[in-house]
């Protein structure tokens, strides 16, 4: 049996995935509470090097981090990295499952990204889902109500770095291995932060606040090497639809520690993302068949 013939094993891995992204998310917002954003974010990609080193080590070694595309990798870390930090900090003030679902809205973006940068062809059908995931993210925003929130502000423009970091991928991926991609994007990040770090003035305790930013970035590692190796066993076009249970579990944690509950348009524009997003996913697969 191939490894990509073993659809439940994809699904357990995904799942878990999942799970440890929504405790890094509540992580996340309890260190906040407490902790500048560029030191969360040091620690982030700094613990996240460390399995990420073992799995360089079985890949080929120090030789694997070559690259003919540099400016290339230069853009896919600058992407990610404002799109991590901007989701950092709207975790920070909007509640957990309203961050998780408008960054859900990044297939959205993808298939905008895809079209300028990719040349791909997009149907009707695909942009009428692109339009009503917009709905959504108009739902959750909610600027009738709350006018305009900066958390919102800020997750959805993670997602729209998010969308950057997908199309980037896939083209730096045509030449060079994820694990490569993995480290390069870590070590900027790490040295960015490290950068803004002490351009603020560092003063570092030891207490548990550190414990728990060496736990996100470990948490980081580990869920990222689950999700890579889910999409070894199933098709991405297969798992898309379970990836939204990460929306149940943010919301299961958000209420259990910091007792937010969602709204009725959180709900119903989470709703609207997710079939959207999983249209769109799926639509582009047949499209590209």
């Amino acid at each position: 049996m191939r490894l990509g013939d073993r659809p439940m094993h994809g699904i357990a891995m995904l799942l878990s995935s999942l799970l440890l992204m929504a405790f890094l998310s509540a992580l996340v917002k309890q260190v906040s509470l407490s902790r500048p954003l560029p030191e969360i974010l040091f620690f982030r990609f700094a613990a996240s090097l460390i399995p990420l080193t073992l799995i360089l080590r079985r890949s080929g070694g120090l030789t694997v981090l070559r690259t003919s595309q540099p400016a290339q990798h230069l853009l896919r870390s600058f992407f990610g990295i404002s799109g991590l930090g901007l989701y950092f900090y709207a975790l920070g003030t909007i509640p957990i499952a309203d961050a998780t679902a408008l960054g859900f809205s990044a297939p959205m973006f993808i298939t905008i990204f895809s079209i300028i940068f990719l040349g791909e062809q997009v149907g009707l059908t695909r942009w009428i889902a692109v339009v009503t995931g917009f709905v959504g993210v108009f739902l959750i925003a909610n600027p009738g109500v709350h006018g305009i929130n900066l958390g919102t502000i800020a997750a959805v423009a993670s997602a729209v770095f998010g969308g950057l970091v997908s199309v980037w991928i896939r083209r730096l991926s045509l030449k060079d291995p994820v694990v490569t991609i993995a480290i390069l994007y870590n070590s900027a990040g790490m040295l960015v932060a490290l950068a803004w770090l002490l351009s603020v003035g560092w003063s570092l305790r030891a207490d548990l606040g550190l414990v728990l930013m060496i736990a996100i970035g470990l948490i980081a590692g580990a869920q990222q090497f689950l999700m890579t190796s889910s999409f070894r066993y199933a098709e991405a076009s297969f798992l898309a639809p379970f990836e939204y249970v990460l929306l149940v579990f943010s919301a299961a944690l958000g209420w259990f520690f910091f007792s937010e509950v969602p709204s009725a348009n959180a709900i119903i524009g989470a709703l609207i993302i997710s079939a959207s997003g999983v249209f769109i996913v799926r639509r582009g697969k047949k499209d590209r068949a």
